[in-house]
C-alpha cells in the first residue's frame, strides 16, 4: 500500500488558478510569500491570483520582484514579459509615465530578439497607453502591428486583444462602423471562452468603454451584461467593478438615477484595491447625479473626491458653479479643461479627441448662454456639430442639434431653434435619455413661447416638467414650474383684466390652502450598502406599497415621489396628522413583525401654495419639506401654526424650536407622540 503524496501549498493553489478559485489561490500563495517560500517564478502566480481578487498593489509588488529577479539572472525573455505585465498594471493605476518606462525597459530587453509573441503585447500595450494618454495615431498603429503579429504567430489570445484595441482606435478616429465591426468580433471570442481570463476581461472592457463614449447605450448596455456574466461564470471579482462604472452611467443617461448611484457606490468599493484610479469615475456619476438633484453641496464633496483620485472632475465642477450661480468661475473653468495642455488619462475616451470634448463643448454652450455670450456658445456649438459629423451617431447628432438650437433661440433665429429642437428632442428619445429629452423640451416650450404660440409651449413644459418630477431634479422642476406659470397666465382670460378665483395671486395659477407631508428614509446611502441591491430594491418596493396605501386610507394626494420618500398633500391637517401617524405605526408594526422596516422621518405643515399643474409651489412647501428634513428617524413634526388648527387635543407633543435652512428665523414645531 503506497503512501498518498500531499500537495504542497503552491501545488493547491495551482490547481485553484486552474479552475478559476481565485481567492483560494491567492490566500495560498499570500500566506506561502509571506513566510518567505515562493520562488521567483511562482510571483507570477501570485501575482496573477492578486489581479483576480482585486489587490493590485499585491500584484504589482510580487511581478516587481519576480522582475528583479530575472534581470540578475540576465533572463532577458522572462524579464520582458514581467515588465510589459508591470506597465500593464500601472496603466490601471492610471500612472502612465511609469507604465511608459515599463514599456521602454521591455523595448530595450526584446531589441535583440526574434520577433516573438512578447514583441505583439509590447505593441499592444504601447497601445493601450498610446489611447490612454491621448496619442490617437500611435495607438492605432501599435495596434495595427500587435494584431499582424498575433495573426502571423497564430496566438489567439493576442489577436483578439490587437483587434479590439485597434477597433478602439478606430473609432476613436472617427471611422465608427468600421471600428465597432472589430471590438464586437473581438467580444464574442472574449466572452464564448476561447481566451485566457485577463485578455478576455481586457476586450470586455474596452468593448464596453467604447460603447458609453459614443453614446450607444443600448450596446454598451447589452455587453456589460453579457461580461458580467462572464465574471460570474470566471469567478472574477475586479472587473465587475469596472463593468459597474459604465453600468452606472448607463442608467443615469437612461434617468434610473438611484439604480445608478447604487451602481457607482459598488462598483467605487469595488475597485479601490484593483484599479484605485476608476474609483474617481464612479465617484463622478454619482456627484453629477446630486447636481441634478440640486444636492450641491453633496455635488462638490463628490467631484472634490474623485479630482483627488485622479478623475477630471469636468464638466461637472464648472456646471456646479453654473448651478451656485458663480457664472464667471464656471465659464473659466470650462475654458481651462478644453484649452489647458494638460490632459487626465482616461477610460471614457481617448483626450482631446471629440469624443474627449463632446461632453465639455456641451457645458460650455449651456455656461456661455448664461453669460449672455452668445459668440462663445456658437463657436462651441459649431464644434460639437464637427464632431457630430465625424462620428455620425445618435449622441454626438443629439447633442449638436440641442446645442445648436440653444444658440439659435437666443439669437431670436426661433425657426431654426424649433427645428433644431424638435430634432433633438428626437434623436435624444431614440437614445433613451429622458433627462436630455426634458431639456430640450423645456427649450422648446420657450421658443414657442417666444413665437406667440403659448399653447404649444404648454404641452412641451409640461411633458419636460413630468419627467423632471420622475427624476427627481428639483432645480429643473422649479425652473419648469416658473415657466408653466407665466404660459398657463398667457392663456388664462382672468389674466386679461378678469377676476375670480386666483386674483391677488399669480397670475395663471390657483391659490389653495393644503396640509403639506414630506416623507424621507433616514440613512438610505448607508442601508443600500449594507442590504445589498436587490434586497434595498425590495424594501423600497414595500415602503412604497405600504405608505401609499395608508395616505390613500386617509385621502391624501401623492404630489411626487423623491426616490426614498414621497412629497404628499391634504385637504384637512388632522387628515395629514393621522396619515404620518399610520405610517410610523405600519412601520412599527412591520418591524415588530418580521424584524426590520426603514425608520422614515415626516414632516408636516399646512400652508398657502400656488397650484401648477400636478405640483405645488411656494413658499409654505419649502418650509414643509425643511421641516421634514429636520426631524429625527421615527418621528413626526408638524409646525405649531399647523398644530394650533388642528381639531386633535388628545395629541402629546413635544414643542421645540429649530433653525431652518432658507429661513432666518427659527420655526415653532412640535414633535408628535404617536405610539
Amino acid at each position: 500500500m503506497s503512501d498518498v503524496v500531499e500537495a504542497s501549498p503552491v501545488e493547491r493553489a495551482q490547481q485553484a488558478l486552474a479552475r478559476h478559485s481565485w481567492r483560494e489561490a491567492f490566500d495560498l500563495l499570500r500566506a506561502e510569500d509571506e513566510a518567505g517560500r515562493l520562488s521567483p517564478g511562482e510571483l507570477g502566480l501570485l501575482a496573477q491570483a492578486a489581479l483576480w481578487v482585486g489587490q493590485l498593489p499585491v500584484a504589482i509588488d510580487a511581478l516587481e520582484r519576480a522582475y528583479a529577479a530575472a534581470a540578475r539572472a540576465h533572463d532577458n525573455e522572462t524579464a520582458a514579459v514581467l515588465a510589459i505585465a508591470l506597465a500593464r498594471d500601472q496603466l490601471f493605476r492610471n500612472a502612465a509615465p511609469v507604465a511608459n518606462a515599463w514599456l521602454r525597459r521591455a523595448e530595450r530587453l526584446l531589441a535583440h530578439a526574434d520577433e516573438g509573441v512578447g514583441h505583439g503585447w509590447l505593441a499592444a500595450t504601447q497601445s493601450f497607453h498610446d489611447a490612454l494618454v491621448g496619442d490617437d495615431e500611435g495607438a492605432l498603429a501599435n495596434a495595427t502591428r500587435a494584431l499582424d503579429i498575433g495573426r502571423r504567430l497564430q496566438d489567439r489570445n493576442l489577436e483578439t486583444f490587437a483587434l479590439a484595441e485597434r477597433g478602439a482606435a478606430l473609432v476613436s478616429a472617427g471611422r465608427v462602423a468600421e471600428g465597432l465591426d472589430l471590438i464586437d468580433e473581438a467580444t464574442v471570442a472574449a466572452i464564448s471562452g476561447e481566451l485566457e481570463p485577463d485578455v478576455a476581461g481586457g476586450v470586455c472592457c474596452t468593448t464596453i468603454e467604447t460603447c458609453s463614449a459614443l453614446g450607444e447605450w443600448t450596446r454598451a448596455a447589452e455587453w456589460t451584461e453579457a461580461q458580467d456574466r462572464w465574471c460570474r461564470r470566471e469567478g472574477i471579482s475586479g472587473f465587475p467593478g469596472m463593468c459597474r462604472v459604465f453600468r452606472s452611467e448607463i442608467k443615469r443617461r437612461r434617468g434610473e438615477w438611484l439604480e445608478a448611484e447604487a451602481e457607482a457606490r459598488q462598483a467605487s468599493v469595488e475597485l479601490r484595491g484593483f484599479v484605485p484610479a476608476a474609483v474617481g469615475m464612479a465617484l463622478y456619476q454619482i456627484g453629477v447625479i446630486r447636481l441634478r438633484r440640486g444636492d450641491l453641496g453633496g455635488a462638490e464633496a463628490i467631484l472634490v473626491e474623485a479630482h483627488a483620485l485622479g478623475t477630471d472632475p469636468e464638466p461637472g465642477l464648472s456646471l456646479l458653479r453654473l448651478a451656485e450661480g458663480k457664472v464667471d468661475v464656471a465659464a473659466t473653468g470650462i475654458r481651462r479643461a478644453l484649452d489647458g495642455p494638460v490632459r487626465t488619462p482616461t477610460w471614457r475616451a481617448t483626450p482631446d479627441t471629440g469624443l474627449y470634448r463632446l461632453p465639455l463643448l456641451e457645458a460650455q454652450v449651456e455656461i456661455a448662454l448664461a453669460r449672455s455670450d452668445s459668440g462663445t456658445a456658437r463657436t462651441a456649438a459649431e464644434e460639437v456639430g464637427r464632431i457630430a459629423d465625424q462620428f455620425g451617431t445618435r449622441l454626438p447628432a443629439a447633442a449638436a442639434a440641442a446645442t445648436m438650437g440653444a444658440v439659435e433661440a437666443s439669437e431670436g433665429a426661433l425657426e431654426a431653434a424649433s427645428r433644431d429642437l424638435q430634432r433633438a428632442v428626437d434623436l435624444y428619445s431614440g437614445a433613451d435619455a429622458p433627462y436630455e429629452v426634458a431639456i430640450a423640451r423645456r427649450g422648446l416650450a420657450e421658443v414657442h413661447a417666444a413665437s406667440g404660440d403659448p399653447d404649444a409651449a404648454i404641452v412641451e413644459a409640461r411633458a419636460a416638467r413630468g419627467v423632471f418630477d420622475h427624476l427627481g431634479a428639483t432645480p429643473d422642476v422649479e425652473r419648469t414650474a416658473r415657466l408653466l406659470v407665466t404660459l398657463e397666465a398667457a392663456t388664462d382670460p382672468r389674466a386679461h383684466g378678469g377676476a375670480g378665483e386666483g386674483a391677488g395671486g399669480v397670475a395663471g395659477t390657483k391659490r389653495v390652502v393644503r396640509s403639506f407631508v414630506f416623507t424621507d428614509i433616514v440613512d438610505s446611502t448607508r442601508l443600500t450598502e449594507l442590504l445589498g441591491d436587490e434586497s434595498w430594491s425590495r424594501v423600497l418596493d414595500w415602503h412604497d406599497k405600504a405608505l401609499r396605501g395608508v395616505v390613500a386610507e386617509h385621502g391624501g394626494e401623492e404630489i411626487k415621489a423623491t426616490g426614498d420618500g414621497f412629497f404628499l398633500a391634504f385637504d384637512d391637517v388632522d387628515e395629514a396628522l393621522d396619515a404620518a401617524i399610520g405610517i410610523q405605526r405600519r412601520l412599527e408594526h412591520q418591524r415588530r413583525e418580521y424584524g426590520f422596516a426603514p425608520q422614515v422621518r415626516i414632516g408636516v405643515h399646512r400652508a398657502e401654495a400656488s397650484r401648477s399643474g400636478l405640483d405645488y409651489i411656494g413658499g409654505g412647501v419649502h418650509l414643509a419639506a425643511r421641516i421634514g428634513a429636520a426631524a429625527a428617524g421615527s418621528e413626526v413634526l408638524v409646525s405649531m401654526a399647523s398644530l394650533q388648527s388642528s381639531r386633535r387635543r388628545d395629541l402629546p407633543v413635544d414643542r421645540r424650536s429649530v433653525k431652518l435652512k432658507g429661513f432666518s428665523e427659527p420655526v415653532e414645531v412640535a414633535s408628535i407622540g404617536w405610539r
